[in-house]
């Protein structure tokens, strides 16, 4: 009985434990990956976004991404590397109109996915 009563808080820690870390792991990536489109939308917006911007965005991404296939679904994945790239090609282009709203969809993006997946109420009923 003991055995039995440890082994099912031993259980919940480990479950909690892994809730908490896939939580603050995938908000971090997110606010680090905000945290970069906002500096290439003021570059953007400004006029002094380079292509190799758009590709260091890209490689950030690219780097991050892999670690959050783990905890989230490949269509939220999907769906943020159909919009970079599609900001970066017009970047390419130099097309930086268009571009804006690609990077303000990565924007809102940022901050709705991680909410999407956090432990709340919404998300659970």
């Amino acid at each position: 009985m003991i055995k039995t009563i440890a082994s099912i808080f031993i259980t919940l820690g480990i479950i909690f434990g892994l809730a908490f870390y896939e939580n603050n792991r995938v908000n971090d990536t997110f606010r680090e990956f905000e945290n970069v489109l906002t500096i290439l939308y003021d570059k953007t917006e400004s006029g002094d976004v380079t292509y190799e911007d758009g590709l260091a965005t890209e490689e950030f991404w690219e780097n991050k991404k892999n670690t959050l296939h783990i905890w989230l679904p490949h269509t939220a994945i999907l769906e943020i590397d159909y919009q970079l790239y599609e900001a970066v090609g017009y970047l390419y282009v130099r097309d930086y109109k268009s571009a804006l709203p690609k990077i303000e969809i990565l924007l809102g993006m940022c901050e709705n996915i991680p909410q999407s997946y956090r432990f709340s109420i919404e998300n659970v009923l």
